[in-house]
């Protein structure tokens, strides 16, 4: 997997952008007669690959389409990342998979005038492919509650997630209240 996103990664590097001379429409396969939709002339794409018959060039463009017509509308940043939600920021500093249980560490910033209480058990939650859902550990973690963060204070919390078994694109789920809350989502890598 690490090989195949590597590989992508170098050729996404060493693509080429260009803009369309005329319109085209869009297949999934070269010489396909389905059409998906069609790019207008002078719409900016970049260059993939050239395929076998050298009349077909598999390009990635950027699009936007509506919240409203995806199944699932949620955008994952990866570990790093820094999101904030109804007034609180959270920031994945790490992630790991040791067999069945997941290792977050997540820094807690209040930016809201009021206290604010960070609870993971009801506030954090994990999920892995294929209805694979971690339980939150509260016995092997740090700072898994901690009451009245000021305005601008941090915290630093180390999650420990069980599985029933080993999970694969783990999904963490953030949110600053129990009830109607913004929710933010970070993507794990593994």
């Amino acid at each position: 997997m690490k090989r195949i996103l590597i590989l992508c990664m170098i050729g996404f590097c060493f693509s080429q952008d260009t803009k369309l001379t005329t319109s085209s429409s869009l297949t999934l396969k070269p010489d396909d007669k389905s059409s998906l939709g069609k790019l207008n002339a002078g719409t900016k794409v970049r260059k993939l690959k050239l395929d076998p018959s050298g009349n077909y060039v598999k390009i990635a463009f950027e699009a936007y389409v509506p919240v409203s017509v995806l199944e699932n509308a949620t955008v994952s940043l990866p570990v790093g990342s820094t999101q904030s939600a109804d007034g609180v920021k959270f920031k994945l500093i790490s992630a790991r998979q040791k067999g069945k249980q997941v290792f977050v560490k997540v820094q807690v910033t209040n930016t809201n005038s009021k206290k604010f209480n960070f609870t993971g058990l009801s506030l954090v939650k994990i999920s892995g492919s294929g209805d694979n859902s971690g339980e939150m550990n509260p016995f092997e973690g740090k700072n898994t509650v901690v009451f009245d963060i000021k305005k601008g204070k941090s915290i630093v919390s180390e999650l420990v997630f069980d599985f029933k078994k080993p999970p694969n694109n783990v999904e963490l789920v953030c949110m600053s209240k129990m009830k109607n809350s913004e929710k933010v989502y970070f993507q794990l890598g593994f």
